[in-house]
C-alpha cells in the first residue's frame, strides 16, 4: 500500500510540474500589445512609403507608390494611431496604380524634437507601416546636397541628431557597436557620396577602439544583414552617465516582421549612426540594453507589438580608450570654396608665422582633399608653393582602375583662402 500511495503522490507532483511549466512559457508567449515607441522602416511589398518626415512644428508629409500589377485605393492614413483618410492630406486620386507615386501631407500639430512618428497607409491591396523622428532627414546622395553645416555653429541644428539607414549598410556591418573616429561630424559628408554605400563604407574604414581627443567620436550601432525588410532599430534614449569609467547608456529597440507583415524582398541592414564629438582623455564604457518586439498588423490595418520576453537581458558592451594629443600645433583656419559655393572653414594644424614649408603646404592640401573626398583613392600628382600661394592637382578614384577624376587646390596664403574644383 505504501508503494502505491508514493507512486500516486509522485505522479501528482510530475503533473502539477509540466502543467506549470505550460502555463509558464504561454505567459510569455502570449500576444500583449505593446509599442515599443518606435516603429518600422518601410515594409510593403506592393506599398513603399518614402521621403517620410515629420517637422517640429507638426507638418508630417511622405510619398507612396504601388509596385503591384493591378491597382490599389488608398483607403487611410494613421499617424500614431490618429486616423485619417486619404484626402485630408492630398489633392490627388487615392487609387494608385504600378509605378506611380503620390504625395500626402497634413499638419496636425506641434512635435518635440525627436519624438517618434509612425504612419500606417492602409489600402484596398494591404497595409505599409513606416516611421521617423521630428526633425531627422535620411541621406539622400541620388540628389544635390544642401550646403554643408558646420557643426559647430549654432546652426547645427539643422543636422539629424541620429542617422538611420536600412540599405546602405548591407555586407559592411555585423551586429553590435562600432566606434568611428573622422576628423569631422560625418553627417557633414552626406552629399559628397553618389551612392549611400561608398558613405558607409567610409564610415566603416575609420572603426576603432582607440583614438585621441582631436578625433571626431561617433557610435553605429547595427542589427547585420537581415533576409528581408521589416527588421527595425531605434534608439530610444540615451544617457551620459558620469562615472568612472564615464558610461555612454542607450536603450534600443529591436522590431521583426510577424507573420503576414509585408515587407521588401530585399536584403537589409538596419543601422543607426549617433554623432558624439571629441572626448577628453580616459577610458569610456558603451552599454546597449535591447528591447526586442514582434510587428503584427490587425484587421484594421493598425500596428501592434508583441514583446518577446527572454530570460536574461540582452544587452551590448563595447569600451572605448581616448588619449590626449602630446603635441599641440598652432592652428591655421582657411575660408573654403568647393566648386564655386562656400562650405564650411577648415582649420588645420599648420604654424605659418615664420614662412611656408614643403611639409606644410602638401600638409594644408592633403587637410582640404581628406576633408572634401574622405575615403577615397588619391595621389598628389603636382604641388607647387610659395610664401603667397599653394597650387596643387590630385588625381583620385574609387579604385585603382577608376584613378582618372581630377581634384585641383589653390591655398592663397596671404588671404587664408583655399578653393577646390573636382569633378566626379
Amino acid at each position: 500500500m505504501k508503494s502505491v500511495f508514493w507512486i500516486s503522490t509522485i505522479t501528482v507532483i510530475l503533473i502539477v510540474s509540466v502543467m506549470g511549466s505550460i502555463f509558464y512559457f504561454d505567459s510569455i508567449a502570449e500576444s500583449t500589445q505593446l509599442d515599443p515607441t518606435e516603429g518600422t522602416p518601410n515594409s510593403g511589398i506592393q506599398l513603399v512609403v518614402e521621403n517620410l518626415s515629420a517637422l517640429p512644428d507638426g507638418k508630417v508629409s511622405f510619398k507612396v507608390s504601388f509596385n503591384d500589377e493591378d491597382s490599389s485605393v488608398i483607403e487611410a492614413v494613421i499617424v500614431n494611431g490618429e486616423r485619417y483618410s486619404w484626402i485630408d492630406g492630398s489633392q490627388e486620386d487615392p487609387t494608385i496604380s504600378k509605378n506611380k507615386t503620390k504625395e500626402w501631407s497634413v499638419d496636425i500639430g506641434e512635435f518635440e524634437q525627436n519624438e517618434n512618428i509612425q504612419v500606417v497607409v492602409k489600402a484596398t491591396t494591404g497595409s505599409v507601416s513606416a516611421n521617423t523622428t521630428v526633425g531627422a532627414t535620411s541621406p539622400d546622395c541620388n540628389t544635390p546636397s544642401d550646403p554643408i553645416v558646420d557643426p559647430q555653429t549654432p546652426d547645427n541644428q539643422t543636422l539629424p541628431d541620429y542617422v538611420y539607414d536600412y540599405y546602405g549598410g548591407v555586407n559592411l556591418f555585423s551586429d553590435g557597436i562600432h566606434v568611428l573616429a573622422t576628423s569631422q561630424d560625418p553627417r557633414t559628408l552626406f552629399g559628397e557620396f553618389n551612392v549611400a554605400n561608398d558613405y558607409w563604407k567610409m564610415l566603416l574604414d575609420s572603426e576603432i577602439t582607440k583614438a585621441t581627443d582631436q578625433e571626431f567620436i561617433s557610435i553605429l550601432l547595427s542589427r547585420g544583414n537581415k533576409p528581408t525588410g521589416g527588421y527595425d532599430i531605434q534608439i530610444e534614449n540615451f544617457a551620459w552617465l558620469e562615472s568612472y569609467p564615464v558610461k555612454l547608456l542607450f536603450q534600443v529597440n529591436f522590431t521583426d516582421p510577424g507573420e503576414g507583415v509585408m515587407v521588401t524582398e530585399a536584403i537589409t541592414n538596419p543601422l543607426v549612426l549617433v554623432p558624439i564629438g571629441k572626448l577628453t582623455s580616459g577610458q569610456y564604457n558603451i552599454e546597449v540594453p535591447i528591447a526586442q518586439y514582434i510587428l503584427n498588423i490587425d484587421e484594421e490595418g493598425n500596428p501592434y507589438y508583441i514583446q518577446i520576453l527572454t530570460f536574461a537581458p540582452v544587452i551590448w558592451e563595447q569600451t572605448l580608450t581616448i588619449t590626449k594629443t602630446e603635441e599641440h600645433t598652432p592652428s591655421t583656419t582657411f575660408e573654403v570654396i568647393l566648386n564655386g559655393n562656400e562650405v564650411p572653414d577648415l582649420t588645420i594644424q599648420v604654424d605659418l608665422t615664420n614662412g611656408l614649408t614643403e611639409d606644410e603646404a602638401k600638409d594644408i592640401v592633403e587637410a582640404a582633399f581628406i576633408r572634401t573626398l574622405e575615403g577615397k583613392l588619391h595621389r598628389l600628382d603636382s604641388i607647387t608653393y610659395d610664401n603667397q600661394k599653394i597650387v596643387a592637382h590630385y588625381i583620385w578614384g574609387y579604385d585603382e582602375n577608376d584613378m582618372g577624376h581630377i581634384f585641383d587646390i589653390t591655398a592663397e596664403i596671404t588671404k587664408l583662402k583655399i578653393t577646390i574644383v573636382h569633378c566626379r
